[in-house]
């Protein structure tokens, strides 16, 4: 079973998941930097497609359409999708209906429409080795363990390994609690959602974190929910 608990292994591969306990509503003091640890807070209208699921505990997604949110499997089933706010904790609280898992990835179905202004489309296609990518999430903003950040947040890594996952080196940011199942986005699309760290170390923003494939996992995607790569958008 995979841990919703951020977990650091010396010389481990895949440890654990990136979710944590519900959200508490700390406020971000002068002393802590408000980060995804390292980057930055999304602009207000920047992320409308963000997506906070409770299912036992917190985690990020991205809702891809107007029923469906993209997040991990290991952040639990059932529960509740809070959309149509970039704030901790606001935004509407829609319930979860259904479930439906490929591996770590996880679609969950809402019971109503999500009505947001625009929808996170994914893509069928990889990014290159070295590309920049962005990560987004609500996770903890400092180390070790921090509160959950009150606005979501965005951070840029480079693609160092592409397989069963899509692994990404921190350039200027790096994913951790609270972030499992937020969107890895290369060219505006979602190539990923994550899953853990992986590798050792103690220092979480020098971490190597992997993302699930979802370019692998495009065709599941599309005939599970009926949304094609890249067929996302404005009240689509």
């Amino acid at each position: 079973m995979r841990l919703k608990l951020f977990s650091v292994m010396v010389g481990a591969v895949l440890v654990a998941g990136l979710g944590t306990a519900a959200p508490s509503q700390a406020s971000e003091s002068a002393d802590v930097h408000p980060n995804i640890i390292g980057g930055g807070t999304v602009p207000e209208g920047g992320a409308p497609w963000g997506a906070q699921v409770s299912a036992g505990g917190f985690c990020s997604g991205s809702v891809i359409g107007p029923l469906w949110v993209l997040t991990a499997a290991h952040c639990g089933r059932g529960g509740s999708v809070r959309v149509g706010s970039q704030r901790l904790g606001q935004g509407r609280s829609i319930r979860v209906v259904q479930d439906f898992t490929n591996g770590d990835v996880a679609l969950k179905k809402l019971a109503s429409p999500a009505n947001i202004s625009k929808y996170m489309p994914y893509t069928a296609t990889p990014p290159p080795m070295g590309a920049t990518v962005q990560i987004y999430g609500w996770g903890g903003i400092s180390a070790p363990g921090g509160p959950l950040a009150q606005s979501i947040k965005t951070a840029n890594l480079r693609v160092v390994a592409i397989g069963g996952t899509i692994n990404g080196a921190p350039i200027n940011g790096q994913a951790y609690f609270g972030d499992s199942g937020g969107p890895m986005v290369y060219n505006g699309q979602v190539i990923g959602t994550c899953t853990g760290p992986v590798g050792g170390g103690s220092d979480p923003s020098k971490l190597t974190v992997a993302y699930q494939n979802i370019p692998r996992r495009a065709a599941w995607v599309q005939q599970t929910t009926g949304i094609r790569p890249g067929g996302a958008g404005p009240n689509q």
